[in-house]
Order: C-alpha cells, then structure tokens, then sequence
C-alpha cells in the first residue's frame, strides 16, 4: 500500500511540474530574434512561425538583450518538458499496470492541473 501511495504521490508531482513548465512556457516569446542593417542602422525583429507563414514584430535595441533571454529561457523549458513528458509517461504506465488509476484518470488530473485545480485532492479522490 506504500508503494501504491508513492506512485500517486510521484504521478502528481509530475503532473504539477508539465501544468508549470507549460504555464511557463506560454508566458514566453517564442520564435527568435533576427537582424536587418538598413542604410548601416541595425533593427531587430522577433520572427515566429504560425503555420507556414513566418510573423515579425520590431524590437526597439534596448530591450533585445531582454527578449533574447526570454526566448533562450523559453527553450530550456521547453527541453525541460520533453523530460518531464517522458517521466511522465513512464510514472503513467506504472500506475495504471498497478491498477491505481486508468489512463483517462490520468488525462482528467492533468486537465485539473491546467485549470488550476489540486491535482493531489483530485487524485485522493480517484485512488479511494
């Protein structure tokens, strides 16, 4: 039964850390900073991809080295939640061969996680 309860416990940390990480990511910029010299002045432009089509937004110089930092921190997470997917996935399959859980258990704590809910007392519920 201990071990039982570990499992949950790790699953809904894991599940914390992707609503973070996610909730981290969607506050970034994403796309990356590009460089344009017209008649030798400098302008940067942040460029994103939505679908084929590739957007850009002006950036005045002073706040580039501050959007850059954004961009590389929105990277790191995102490497970051492949990890934590992983894990994830992993912990997953546990708890369900264990007989805890099912997988549609799983996908509702993560939709209670994503909306703000307490993942561990939503959990609490499903396991008794």
């Amino acid at each position: 039964m201990k071990k039982d309860s570990r499992l949950v416990e790790a699953l809904v940390d894991l599940i914390n850390e992707y609503v973070d990480i996610e909730n981290t990511i969607s506050s970034l910029p994403c796309g990356y900073v590009s460089t344009k010299t017209i008649s030798n002045k400098t302008y940067y432009y942040r460029q994103w991809r939505e679908g084929s089509k590739i957007s850009s937004v002006y950036i005045p110089s002073a706040l580039v080295n501050g959007i850059k930092r954004k961009i590389a921190f929105r990277k790191e997470n995102e490497a970051l939640l492949k990890e934590v997917k992983k894990d994830l996935a992993k912990t997953t399959r546990k708890v369900v061969k264990a007989g805890l859980v099912t997988d549609e258990d799983v996908s509702s704590l993560l939709q209670a996680g994503r909306d703000g809910k307490d993942v561990a007392a939503e959990a609490a519920k499903l396991v008794k």
